[in-house]
């Protein structure tokens, strides 16, 4: 687990210095080592050392190097085999390596490369991916198992490679400027060396609009992107081409616990001590009582707590904690953290965010940090991404049900679903419909921001099954790839790795194999799941219908303990406006409508004011 930079271009050559500089903004990816390989003017591959490397002392010092047209950098978080082996980059023959993530199967691809003649000198995943690379080709990416983001330069060929994990649980962005392929774990990095930082207004729209992130390969600032998960970059003199090197395959049913219970396991593998969080729902409760049942006795759980009871979770994690016999350590949260975080949350996570459920999860990995010796935590994430567990998820499956012509089912769960909501069937079904249209024919700029036209790229359906279309949606776009970046920034700013055992893609292809009844079953949301988890989680959380998470008393806290602060925030968007695109007096006066209560959406004042704090922290213009 770590963080990666480079700049490769065949026109211009980079300042080592400069590239120092920049490389050091991502110094918390990894705090154990740090190294560099470049080619120098004589065409030579040559490894470099910085401040904070820990071994090959004997190595030439970056800043005491020319200018390159090829470096690659690398920050080092020490997770399999601490000893000085797992130094990277990375060298095997022609090829080049650095690497952020875990390869969780590398012992059995290790030995499967050992079968083919590889020999090896350390125990390290880094060695097992380079070499199943030089082995496999691109066709490696589809044998590991794991997460990650990496870039194998080839000398002989004079070509570079990035590649990111199937479901992008590590980031990698990258930027072509003046014939200039510049790429990181973080765009901290990649600003280094823009000369402006320009708005992009497709990205306020679908954020302000919509409330989406991660919505496709575009950030923030324009001409900065994604790699998209599953997918890898190769880079030549020919310039840049991108390829798809995974799609969710269609298998047969599988027995879905004996797949989880496999995804633990191998998750579990680490020469550092691991944690978990608790939130006290299914996901994360079914992990930690499943490690129980593993006979795994000493175990450190980490929850959010609030003094308000009714966002509280904490009764249920004590059902865990009983029944675990774990330690439970529990982090308060209240409105004073938000108003000291803002500028360091939108620092860190390089963009506005959804809600302040954010910040609690970062006060968590803090928290970790500076009281535990914990390095690696599970976490339940996917969870209800790929068994369905968010309650629009009743709408989209009902109107999967209605065009499937599932007509008995249909009206057995919207019967359920009225028991569970307790709204009228008129009101159900017209939800439905507002959904399926909003598919097909949104309605631009609801609330009139705009002063101009901005499109967005629809989203097609993947199988004539609307249901798995949907799924699939939720897996690739946001929120769940939001939910992961939010996860690798609260994490990494505090260098601890992150690991999902729901998102093994042995598990996400056999979630994709169910049939609609394991989905949701009588009003009742991942019936797959609860049904395995009932035999290890406490009787409080399987009967559990509601959803909570890391959530926070955000509405609260913005009409009553935040409103000094929102009211300074929206008097200066007023007087000094937001970006020249939008209608900031007509901002103000939604905002003044709200505090009056004659408007009730407070996830659009939140994402104004969240907007605000962007801006002013990344100096974007138009």
């Amino acid at each position: 687990m770590c963080g990666i930079t480079g700049y490769f271009s065949f026109v211009n050559k980079i300042n080592t210095n400069i590239y120092y500089e920049a490389h050091k903004k991502i110094a918390h990816r990894g705090p154990d080592d740090e190294g560099f390989v470049y080619k120098n003017k004589y065409g030579d591959m040559i490894f470099l050392k910085g401040d904070d490397t820990t071994c090959n002392n004997d190595l030439v010092h970056i800043l005491d190097t020319d200018k390159s047209f090829f470096i690659m950098g690398h920050r080092r978080l020490s997770i399999i085999d601490l000893t000085p082996d797992g130094h990277q980059p990375f060298g095997y023959k022609n090829l080049y390596m650095v690497y952020n993530g875990e390869i969780y199967n590398y012992l059995e691809l290790r030995e499967e490369l050992i079968q083919y003649g590889y020999r090896f000198e350390t125990n390290t995943d880094t060695e097992v991916f380079l070499k199943a690379y030089h082995f496999w080709g691109i066709e490696a990416f589809n044998k590991f198992n794991g997460m990650w983001a990496a870039a194998i330069y080839d000398n002989e060929i004079d070509k570079i490679i990035l590649t990111r994990d199937r479901f992008g649980v590590k980031p990698l962005y990258y930027t072509y400027i003046d014939n200039n392929l510049i790429f990181a774990s973080e765009i901290k990095f990649l600003v280094s060396f823009m000369k402006d930082r320009k708005i992009n207004e497709k990205a306020v729209y679908a954020y302000l609009r919509y409330s989406l992130l991660e919505y496709n390969n575009e950030t923030f600032i324009q001409n900065i992107y994604s790699l998209q998960p599953g997918n890898y970059l190769f880079f030549n003199k020919n310039g840049i081409s991108i390829n798809k090197y995974y799609d969710i395959s269609d298998i047969a049913d599988i027995d879905i616990e004996k797949v989880l219970d496999k995804s633990i396991d191998i998750r579990l593998r680490s020469d550092v001590e691991i944690g978990a969080l608790l939130s006290g729902g299914i996901d994360s409760s079914t992990i930690v009582c499943k490690l129980k049942s593993k006979k795994i006795l000493d175990f450190n759980t980490f929850t959010v707590d609030f003094k308000q009871e009714k966002y509280s979770e904490k009764k249920y994690v004590d059902d865990v904690l009983a029944l675990t016999g774990y330690s439970g350590h529990f982090i308060s949260v209240d409105y004073k953290d938000i108003i000291n975080s803002m500028e360091q949350i939108v620092y860190i996570h390089e963009s506005p965010v959804r809600s302040m459920s954010i910040i609690s999860q970062l006060k968590i990995y803090e928290y970790i940090r500076k009281h535990t010796n914990v390095k690696v935590v599970l976490n339940g994430q996917g969870a209800d991404e790929i068994f369905s567990g968010y309650l629009n998820d009743h709408f989209h499956f009902l109107i999967h049900l209605f065009l499937g012509l599932k007509i008995k089912n249909f009206i057995k769960e919207l019967i359920y679903l009225q028991r569970k909501l307790k709204i009228s069937y008129f009101n159900l079904i017209l939800k439905c419909f507002s959904i399926f249209v909003r598919n097909f024919l949104s309605i631009n700029d609801k609330y009139k921001i705009f002063k101009k036209k901005i499109e967005l790229n629809d989203r097609k359906l993947k199988y004539k099954n609307y249901f798995k279309s949907y799924l699939y949606n939720q897996v690739f776009f946001s929120p769940l790839c939001e939910y992961l970046k939010n996860e690798d920034r609260n994490s990494m700013y505090n260098s601890i790795e992150s690991r999902l055992p729901y998102l093994d893609y042995n598990l996400v292809e056999s979630a994709f194999s169910l049939c609609d009844e394991q989905y949701i079953n009588n009003a009742k949301t991942k019936y797959c799941l609860r049904e395995i988890s009932k035999k290890y989680i406490p009787k409080s959380i399987a009967s559990r219908n509601d959803k909570m998470g890391f959530v926070s008393p955000q509405e609260i806290w913005q009409r009553l303990e935040l409103k000094k602060e929102f009211d300074k925030v929206f008097l200066d968007i007023y007087k000094n406006g937001l970006f020249s695109f939008l209608d900031n007096s007509r901002i103000f006066n939604i905002y003044e409508s709200y505090q009056k209560g004659e408007f009730d959406d407070w996830s659009l004042i939140w994402r104004f004011y969240c907007l605000y704090y962007y801006k002013k922290v990344w100096q974007v213009h138009e």
